[in-house]
């Protein structure tokens, strides 16, 4: 009786493994794909017009399209195997250093040494505001409707006349990851 019992919990639990499947992986494989479409972007935006303009998704959209046909994917309105969207999000965010005056003898908490009647050399502090921006791709399957690859990057997005340069730069580093590879 206990061997049934440890023969029946062994099958129950082999069956369970077997049937098991990866979440992860889509029935459609990624690899495989050779059509794309985009859905419209979710770009949150401050009010600035640089970030949050039909020209600025027009930007981002011209980068994927380029760095995708690299890999081998044309966009196809119709049946295209992958539906790609791309998410903006832009934030000010203030950044505070403490740096050094520059003279070779600092204190050692940054409070410098004093030099008679000049006062003190040594650190201050300093803020500076900053725009943040992330961009997320998400990939997915027109089969399921279920993401199955999804990467975001970050950087500094302040200087509105190097956006293009930034943007280009983004979706390079962002497609090292894509599961289409070049061919």
């Amino acid at each position: 009786m206990k061997k049934n019992l440890i023969l029946l919990g062994m099958l129950t639990i082999l069956s369970a493994v077997s049937f098991a499947r990866d979440p992860f992986k889509s029935a459609n494989d990624p690899t495989k794909a050779r059509t794309y479409n985009w859905i419209v972007p979710d770009m949150k935006t401050n009010l600035n017009p640089m970030y949050n303009s039909s020209f600025s998704r027009q930007r981002i959209q011209k980068a994927f399209d380029n760095a995708l046909g690299e890999r081998g994917l044309n966009r196809n309105t119709k049946q295209p195997d992958l539906l790609l969207q791309f998410h903006t999000y832009t934030q000010k965010v203030r950044r505070n250093y403490y740096g050094g005056g520059g003279y070779p003898m600092m204190g050692r908490y940054g409070w410098g040494m004093p030099l008679g009647s000049y006062g003190y050399a040594g650190a201050y502090p300093s803020s500076v505001t900053n725009t943040d921006g992330t961009l997320i791709l998400d990939v997915i399957d027109t089969k399921t409707g279920d993401i199955i690859w999804q990467k975001a990057i970050t950087g500094d997005v302040s200087n509105p006349n190097r956006l293009d340069k930034q943007i280009s730069k983004g979706v390079r580093k962002l497609m090292k990851d894509f599961p289409v590879q070049k061919g």
